[in-house]
């Protein structure tokens, strides 16, 4: 065998090692990262990514609540899928991702004593750059994260509240079944369409979005339910007056026809 091949066969040999070792080590460096910017116990079961063409695949991924949240769920993500154009990002100020599929099982708030929500901790996490979600420091200052996701399939089955604000637990599941595409989403308010406003109706009815949910899209849902709440008291009171008025022509109809 000449030199040539043998060199050749140790390179491929070199690669195949590098690759198996990137398969091996990625979940548990992604794990090990959002765990200490989190402080929440993330679990990832499948994850690759290749670095040539951006496409991100992950598989049965779990994120629990820290220690000393009353119940430990928080996210179970059936899998996730992303195709990445890593030049927007060298580039410009903006991440591009050309197409995103987010497929979640269930999705758990849990709203404590204090008034604080596993959600908002998360969140917060991110915000402080790191330290986990009970280091209570200021949030560091920088340029805001863009990103725009040019196709976007969003699927969640449930969502489950856990109140722990009050005397006792309360605690309520709701199957949203939501199923929805979009295009060019650089906002996260854009998510909330009619259809999908009309999943969480029952979730907002009678409570205080905004103190479960954080930041703008939290907002955002609170009062588009609030306005949807609205909407239908007046179609309602609009279709009381309409059937009142109904009855009453109909009386006198009535009345007219008798000899």
């Amino acid at each position: 065998m000449s030199r040539s091949l043998k060199a050749c066969l140790l390179l491929v040999g070199v690669f195949a090692m590098a690759a198996l070792a990137w398969m091996a080590l990625l979940p548990v460096f992604v794990e090990h990262a959002l765990r200490t910017t989190t402080g929440f116990e993330v679990r990832v079961a499948s994850l690759t990514a290749n670095p040539f063409t951006g496409r991100v695949v992950v598989v049965g991924l779990t994120a629990s609540n820290p220690p000393g949240y009353p119940v430990p769920d928080f996210v179970e993500l059936r899998g996730l899928r992303a195709d990445i154009g890593e030049l927007s990002w060298i580039l410009s100020d903006r991440l591009v991702i050309d197409d995103l599929d987010i497929d979640a099982a269930k999705v758990e708030l849990v709203l404590q004593g204090d008034g604080r929500s596993n959600a908002a901790d998360f969140a917060a996490g991110f915000s402080r750059g790191g330290g986990g979600a009970r280091a209570g420091a200021p949030a560091a200052p920088g340029k805001p994260f863009k990103c725009l996701v040019r196709r976007l399939h969003v699927r969640l089955d449930r969502l489950v509240v856990a109140d722990f604000s009050g005397p006792r637990r309360a605690e309520k599941t709701y199957d949203l079944r939501i199923d929805h595409r979009y295009s060019d989403v650089s906002d996260p308010r854009q998510l909330l369409v009619p259809d999908v406003v009309r999943s969480f109706y029952p979730f907002g009815a009678d409570r205080d979005v905004g103190r479960l949910l954080p930041g703008d899209f939290g907002r955002a849902l609170g009062d588009a339910l609030g306005d949807a709440k609205q909407v239908g008291s007046k179609l309602k009171d609009a279709g009381k007056k309409a059937g009142g008025y109904l009855k009453g022509l109909f009386d006198k109809l009535e009345q007219s026809a008798k000899p």
